[in-house]
């Protein structure tokens, strides 16, 4: 079954636009077959698992959310379109499916959206065949750009374009996007330009990006799609290609959010996390405890630890780097070598992305031993029959593994001179309802095994 959460996504939808005009796919630059139609798949639900487009009888490559295949070439004429993906126990199953007259000398560029379990097929077509008659005089360099909403609970937006040197107050309107929707293409200079967001009918932006290079005389496509960091408007948007090449690209206006863990058993600790715009100070965190999330702008931040006892300085200006939309933890830990103890820190990026029926586990070890194999144990599991596992678990390096959603039990194991030892056993735990779930390994002498794995 899928995971209840999901259940709750909006159902509503265009369920297939169709845009014919100049064109809008970003291919290489050889240019359009008259006699052909071309076909590219873009996964912008949110949820999903990798998707794969079928043609008729053909199967490609499957894509994961945020991902497309590139751009092919197929057989004109009214044809079964179909979306296949992944069921929870691994087996293919068909989520869309419709008859698609492809037509000739146009590009077909579907876009799938909205709930996974009730899924929408947005079918951008277009040609391109202005834009390579005009590339065709030799001082000429010319590609098309065009912008769609994917966010199921996004506004409605009106998306401007400017170039690099320039303000929002010379920028020129791509178009008005609501969800399900498509702007027509517009022929422009290659070039870098930014790209700017605000919601429709004002022109209060709140979404702007960096420069971004539209180099090649082809057709590029903007998305705007469900983005899970840290940036309040939970979108992000992406400039899609006629290639694999997705680019991501935040708005500058975006925060991050960050949280601190104290993985040092033998001190309560202060935190400053310090930058040149804002100071801010976490009292008092217990040992292995994890604060709440912070939010702040973005920028180089220097962390220096305290105990909070004492007020002995621990730890003097760490830097940690915190950009645009980024969701991650800041670990206080305690590393121990020939030369003694030092007291250090890292970052780790969280990610906040939904998914069907499995889970992303990352575990971050600051145990006093490498190489360490983290098993997962259904109820009449041992560690020789296990299907899912973490192998070469080192201090402070981690590790992330996808898992089926379920109920497991965790266990820690290490090698030394042949013989496996258990450095930690856990009780059966319920991850049937989770996306997401990050673990950390300390030593813990006050534990009956030496260490303890907080779940955070």
């Amino acid at each position: 079954m899928i995971k209840s959460k999901l259940k709750g996504f909006a159902a509503v939808a265009v369920a297939c636009l169709a845009v014919t005009a100049c064109g809008s796919d970003d291919n290489n630059e050889e240019g359009t077959d008259q006699n052909a139609t071309y076909v590219q798949f873009y996964n912008a639900s949110a949820g999903s698992t990798a998707t794969a487009l079928k043609v008729a009888d053909k199967t490609y490559e499957s894509v994961i959310y945020g991902d497309t295949m590139p751009r092919f070439t197929s057989t004109a004429g009214v044809t079964a379109i179909e979306v296949m993906a992944k069921d929870a126990s691994d087996k293919d199953i068909s989520i869309y499916k419709e008859n698609i007259d492809l037509k000739v000398a146009t590009d077909h560029f579907f876009v799938l959206h909205g709930d996974f379990t009730e899924p929408k097929l947005l079918n951008i077509n277009y040609s391109r065949t202005e834009l390579d008659k005009l590339n065709e005089v030799a001082e000429n360099s010319k590609m098309q750009l065009l912008i769609a909403n994917t966010a199921v609970h996004a506004q409605a937006f009106d998306a401007y374009v400017s170039k690099s040197t320039q303000t929002f107050a010379d920028a020129v309107m791509l178009g008005s996007v609501a969800y399900g929707e498509v702007s027509q293409p517009q022929v422009m200079d290659t070039g870098e330009y930014k790209v700017y967001l605000a919601p429709a009918g004002t022109t209060n932006v709140s979404y702007t990006t960096a420069n971004i290079k539209f180099s090649s005389k082809v057709p590029y496509k903007l998305i705007i799609r469900e983005g899970f960091g840290a940036s309040d408007s939970k979108i992000t948007l992406d400039s899609v290609d006629s290639t694999t090449n997705v680019r991501n690209h935040v708005a500058l206006e975006a925060s991050v959010d960050y949280r601190v863990f104290n993985g040092l058993g033998s001190h309560i600790i202060d935190v400053k996390v310090a930058s040149s715009k804002q100071d801010t100070l976490f009292s008092e965190v217990p040992s292995f405890g994890v604060t709440s999330y912070q939010g702040a702008e973005f920028n180089d931040f220097g962390v220096s630890v305290f105990d909070h006892g004492t007020q002995n300085k621990l730890l003097d200006n760490v830097l940690i780097t915190l950009n645009q939309d980024e969701i991650k933890t800041i670990f206080i830990y305690e590393q121990t070598t020939e030369q003694g103890s030092q007291v250090k820190a890292m970052e780790m990026k969280q990610t906040q992305t939904p998914s069907p029926y499995s889970f992303k586990f990352d575990i971050v070890s600051f145990a006093d031993k490498s190489n360490l194999t983290v098993y997962f144990l259904k109820a009449n599991d041992t560690i020789e029959t296990a299907v899912n596992k973490i192998t070469a678990v080192n201090p402070a390096s981690p590790q992330s593994v996808t898992v089926p959603a379920g109920e497991y039990s965790i266990k820690v194991i290490a090698v030394e001179n042949g013989t496996k030892t258990v450095v930690y056993a856990s009780d059966l735990m319920d991850f049937s309802n989770e996306d997401n779930v990050t673990m950390v390994l300390n030593k813990d002498p006050s534990t009956s095994f030496g260490y303890n794995l907080i779940k955070i």
